[in-house]
Order: structure tokens, then C-alpha cells, then sequence
């Protein structure tokens, strides 16, 4: 069975995972809600954002664009973020490099399922996965 969870606004499909993978890579689907977003943040690895449904609007550094069918390459280290702006849904695949993204993404869903989460607790789950949360570009 396929594993969901919801993610802010979104809800994410884990496709594949480094267990599958041996270790090199992690996969999932983000079916994004209109106004879903990300926060600005960097990973250690790299990631590979591919729309295949709707327009999502990807920041890379400080580079933004809209995408509406392809691919958008964020190199490890990069600060990064989307959102759905469109008023309707989308949906994105997403790779990203190594191990963790997939457990990053399941705790950042239970600690947001009832609301912003607790800044403490954020802060020692993004440290523990090697995320960096950026405030946003001006």
C-alpha cells in the first residue's frame, strides 16, 4: 500500500525510498493545494523538482519562475522553496539525493497537523535532518 500524509497544505505520496533505493536517492509526489507552500530552506542534498499537473512558482536562490509541465534543479545547499499560487491544484515529483528527506517530510506532517509548530521542537527536527529554514527573500 502506498503511504500518504498530509504536509501543510499539501499532501505527500512517498514513491521511493533510500531503503529501495540503497541509499542514493528518496521519491515522492506533492499533490499541492492551492496556497500550499514551502518555507525557504536548504537540504544537504540534491533535488529534483519535475510538475507534471497545474503551475507551481519555484524560488531557486534567487531565481523565481513559474512552471507548469518540467523539470527545476535545486543543487544541494541551495536555498529553495514553491508555492501554489494558481487557485487550482498541482502536483510535483520530487528526487532528492541520499537519505532523510522522506523522514523529514513525515515529522514536519505530525508536528504542523494541529497548527504552527512549536518552535523548539522545529528546531531540533530540522537540525536532525540537516535542514536549514531561511527567512524569506525579499
Amino acid at each position: 500500500m502506498t503511504e500518504t500524509f498530509p504536509l501543510m497544505g499539501a499532501r505527500a505520496v512517498v514513491l521511493a525510498t533510500a531503503d529501495e533505493t540503497h541509499g542514493a536517492w528518496e521519491q515522492f509526489e506533492l499533490r499541492l493545494g492551492p496556497g500550499a507552500r514551502s518555507p525557504r530552506h536548504t537540504i544537504a542534498g540534491d533535488k529534483l523538482f519535475h510538475v507534471v499537473d497545474g503551475t507551481v512558482t519555484v524560488l531557486v536562490g534567487e531565481q523565481e519562475r513559474s512552471v507548469s509541465d518540467g523539470p527545476v534543479f535545486v543543487p544541494a545547499g541551495t536555498a529553495h522553496c514553491y508555492r501554489n499560487d494558481s487557485g487550482a491544484d498541482a502536483r510535483m515529483v520530487v528526487t532528492v539525493t541520499g537519505r532523510g528527506q522522506i523522514d523529514f517530510l513525515r515529522g514536519m506532517s505530525r508536528l504542523t497537523a494541529d497548527g504552527p509548530p512549536d518552535q523548539a521542537a522545529l528546531a531540533e527536527h530540522t537540525a536532525a535532518h540537516g535542514v536549514t529554514l531561511l527567512p524569506p527573500s525579499s
